[in-house]
């Protein structure tokens, strides 16, 4: 006998799960009546089932006994607006109740994550040249992963690898070491650092006071040798004529200009020192690799000192600020 689509779908229609259980108690019903309720109660419960691979189930595996319904007579009862579907059905609807769960946590790869989609039992038949159908095919891949670990450590050799990688990143030669006869003791950098932060604080409290330029002119940016006023020493208005973003720009055009200088003049240094005390903190990235490169520049110019003069007063100073105040070598 066939049935069509409407009416399979019609049979998992009911409004409540207790409605449900009637229809399923009305076809357990018929199948009574046309002598097949022996094979339904089969699937139901069996003395040995067997699980989605094909083994039958241990002792301590899950067993679930199959629901007893009770007064069927009365299956018809919710559809005529009955109330009483509860007392037509009983107690089959306790999913707990005649079930035992096993304790025991198996380490099985079928039970986990690893679940093959396609349970296929028996042994791979290699003999037989190429795999003649599907299961076949699965029994020769199951096995083929059985025979690899779960983990598996691989051992790679780090100097092998570091010889053959292709070099993509500039070798920059260290920071050189300068004569313990001019380079700055630890105590002479605190009390300039101290010195430092205060001189930035009292510029920030006037830079913020009066608005954004002392004239009232709009801010601008100069680069180095564009304007003549770089030539000379610099002034209070002409470094807060300049926004915070004029500042950083022009502070990493003017470390690039003297890094093809084998001296720092007087000038130079001042402009330095002046745009170190403006420039506004967080540092991006563009702004510290300057800073970096200035204290390079410095510590290069000062290795080369011998003697105590003015100028290696001045590069202590830029290689203080940008090595201990920014930062750039923590290890210093």
């Amino acid at each position: 006998m066939r049935y069509t689509r409407d009416e399979l779908e019609a049979l998992r229609g009911a409004p409540s799960s207790e409605a449900q259980a009637l229809v399923w108690a009305e076809v357990l019903a018929a199948l009574a009546a046309a002598g097949f309720a022996v094979d339904y109660d089969g699937l139901l419960a069996t003395d040995e089932p067997v699980n989605r691979r094909g083994r039958k189930a241990s002792g301590g595996a899950r067993k679930a006994a199959a629901p007893q319904f009770s007064e069927v007579t009365e299956v018809g009862a919710w559809r005529n607006g009955d109330s009483g579907v509860h007392q037509a059905i009983g107690v089959p609807f306790d999913q707990h109740e005649g079930v035992e769960y096993d304790e025991d946590d198996s380490d099985d790869d079928y039970d986990g994550i690893l679940k093959p989609a396609f349970a296929v039992d028996g042994e791979p038949d290699f003999e037989s040249g190429e795999p003649l159908d599907g299961f076949e095919y699965l029994r020769r891949v199951r096995w083929e992963a059985n025979q690899i670990p779960r983990v598996k450590v691989a051992k790679i050799d780090l100097g092998a690898a570091r010889k053959e990688q292709t070099p993509y990143m500039p070798e920059i030669p260290d920071i050189p070491k300068c004569s313990p006869d001019v380079c700055a003791s630890k105590e002479w950098e605190d009390c300039f650092i101290t010195y430092f932060s205060e001189a930035r604080l009292a510029f920030s409290e006037l830079d913020y006071s009066d608005g954004p330029s002392v004239s009232g002119a709009p801010k601008n940016s100069w680069k180095p040798g564009s304007s003549p006023e770089m030539q000379t020493d610099p002034t209070l208005t002409m470094i807060r004529n300049m926004d915070a973003v004029s500042r950083a720009t022009t502070l990493r055009n003017y470390t690039d200009m003297i890094q093809s200088f084998d001296t720092l003049s007087r000038n130079d240094c001042l402009w330095l020192f002046a745009l170190c005390v403006a420039v506004q903190l967080p540092l991006d990235a563009e702004t510290c690799a300057s800073l970096r490169s200035l204290l390079r520049k410095c510590a290069t110019i000062l290795a080369a000192k011998t003697e105590m003069d003015d100028e290696v007063v001045m590069l202590s100073i830029l290689m203080a600020i940008s090595a201990r105040y920014f930062g750039q070598y923590e290890s210093r």
